[in-house]
């Protein structure tokens, strides 16, 4: 049999011996005094070492006298004559775990030799964990009696049933009591028997017990004063008349309650909504930040205007009482914030102009590529800008130039525009850095560009020379208004007109009353870009002509 002796050789002074045999050059430097007496850690962990006895201490009294922690978990101690032995040898142990033995033998007063040894040695302990043991109620009043500076007990798992009137727990300096994963139904049983007499209680929790019902309203003043912290998440509490219960606690803050089946219908938000408002005393809501006033208040509210549909007769006492506060509130009007996904706009290409209903959840990078199978034009070569119709007319329009942003974060609405432009034989060059892309004409014509223009109507792209006054005089007017889609315009873009064919400079020429504005309604020197001069005349026209 493995004794708890054997186990704190093999983890500890055998590590020692080694250590002094591999590492014998190396000097350890600790300013604790035990260290350098060649004592134990304060702290001895054995988890799982199959410990069934607790062996002979004699020659190590000295070495284990200081010890203050001993953590025994998921081992094999069956017999409470070695948890004695433990309690009498380690003198100044103030926290032990016994968590996952096997000590589910009773007992009581009638074991006289643990009896005798547990009387015959003050108990120092502070917390015991005695977690899945299956020990009974005889046991731990037995073993928590004897420790008159125990704080804190940890008893979940261990198939404890309703403590009854023989089972009555007095202490006065226990603080924390968890009863956690136990067959308990009965709250009351527990109130009465085993927590009354603590007067100093401030923690309970029965977790996960099978407990459905509070203790009734006259017993809650026999409850410990200082009772501040409970926990009954994962019971059968299955409606909010056991909940009002809480408020009558008398000292309770902390509150943990969930998965309970009088919440399975509820939100995550429902759910902390409606308890804060029926428990102004809790501050603290299942391990959550301390409660605001702004939050309760909120909360509050909520809780008034959830009710304002239920028959008076149905409502909790809690409305009246918050109605009293907040006053009768009106509900609020639900409205919907979530964009629309699609919206009607015009395209606008050149000569062309369509009606399309787009979707808005699309990117712009998206909404290029579907221009392209409207236009044939190339994302790549293209440039697209979007005409708010009240806005753009103070500001201009805005160049859709990022990729990966959102079209429904231009705020696009029914009857907006769009321009689709070519990008010019600069811009090109700068991207592609190519000479060839001199040669290629895409868009408006950049500065350097000549008053030679290519009719459209001329299949074999003859030049055709003008003068720049020529120009200027067969610009298109413009409209009042934007024109209907379905009317085109017979002449193209305005053309620059700056220069002379065969590079030869005309005379300046002063700007005309009748120039083009750019896209940003400036009026701008004939020989600088004008990118969809001749759609901006549409949407804006010229204050002039109105």
């Amino acid at each position: 049999m493995v004794s708890l002796r054997d186990s704190i050789e093999t983890k500890y002074m055998e590590e020692e011996e080694d250590n002094q045999e591999d590492f014998g050059f190396i000097v350890f430097v600790s300013c604790s005094p035990e260290v350098k007496h060649g004592m134990l850690p304060h702290i001895i962990t054995l988890n799982n070492y199959n410990i069934e006895k607790f062996g002979d201490f004699n020659d190590l009294s000295n070495r284990i006298k200081h010890i203050s922690e001993l953590d025994l978990t998921d081992n094999l101690l069956s017999d409470w004559g070695d948890v004695a032995e433990i309690l009498a040898s380690f003198k100044n142990l103030v926290f032990l775990n016994l968590s996952n033995n096997l000590l589910n033998q009773p007992l009581d007063n009638n074991n006289n030799q643990i009896k005798e040894k547990l009387d015959n040695n003050p108990l120092h302990l502070k917390k015991l964990v005695l977690n899945g043991n299956n020990v009974d109620w005889s046991a731990v009043l037995a073993l928590i009696g004897r420790m008159p500076m125990l704080e804190e007990v940890h008893l979940s798992a261990n198939n404890l049933t309703d403590p009854d009137s023989e089972n009555m727990l007095k202490h006065s300096n226990l603080r924390q009591i968890y009863l956690s994963c136990n067959p308990i139904q009965d709250f009351s049983s527990v109130s009465l028997s085993l927590i009354s007499s603590c007067s100093r209680l401030e923690l309970l929790s029965l977790a996960e017990c099978p407990v459905s019902q509070l203790p009734a309203t006259e017993a809650l003043p026999k409850l410990p004063p200082g009772l501040h912290s409970l926990n009954i998440s994962t019971t059968k509490i299955k409606d909010w008349a056991e909940v009002d219960k809480l408020r009558k606690f008398p000292a309770l803050e902390d509150l943990r309650i969930s998965h309970c089946p009088f919440l399975d219908e509820l939100s995550a938000h429902e759910k902390r909504t409606m308890l804060i408002a029926r428990l102004p005393n809790v501050q603290v809501l299942n391990g959550g930040d301390k409660i605001g006033p702004v939050e309760r208040e909120d909360a509050e509210r909520a809780f008034i205007r959830h009710f304002l549909d239920t028959p008076e007769d149905e409502r909790p006492l809690r409305f009246e009482e918050l109605v009293a506060v907040h006053g009768l509130l009106d509900p609020l009007v639900n409205v919907d914030l979530t964009p629309e996904k699609s919206v009607r706009v015009s395209l606008y290409y050149k000569d062309e102009c369509r009606e399309e209903v787009i979707n808005v959840r699309q990117s712009v990078k998206q909404f290029k590529q579907r221009l392209q199978t409207f236009f044939g034009l190339a994302p790549a070569n293209m440039r697209l800008w979007y005409y708010d119709q009240e806005l753009s007319k103070l500001v201009g329009p805005e160049e859709m130039k990022w990729g990966t942003k959102e079209v429904y974060t231009y705020n696009v609405t029914n009857g907006d525009y769009f321009v689709v432009d070519e990008k010019s034989q600069q811009q090109l060059r700068i991207l592609t850095g190519s000479p060839r892309s001199q040669g290629m004409v895409f868009g408006s014509p950049s500065p350097r560009a000549t008053s030679c223009s290519v009719s459209p109507a001329n299949g074999s792209g003859t030049r055709l020379r003008r003068k720049s006054s020529e120009s200027s005089a067969h610009a298109p007017p413009s409209p009042v208004g934007l024109q209907p889609c379905h009317r085109k315009s017979s002449s193209g873009r305005t053309s620059p007109a700056t220069h002379g064919c065969g590079g030869r400079k005309t005379s300046s020429v002063k700007t005309p009353s009748s120039v083009a504005r750019n896209l940003f309604g400036s009026v701008k020197n004939p020989t600088a870009e004008h990118y969809g001069e001749f759609f901006h005349s549409k949407v804006f026209p010229d204050p002039k002509t109105d």
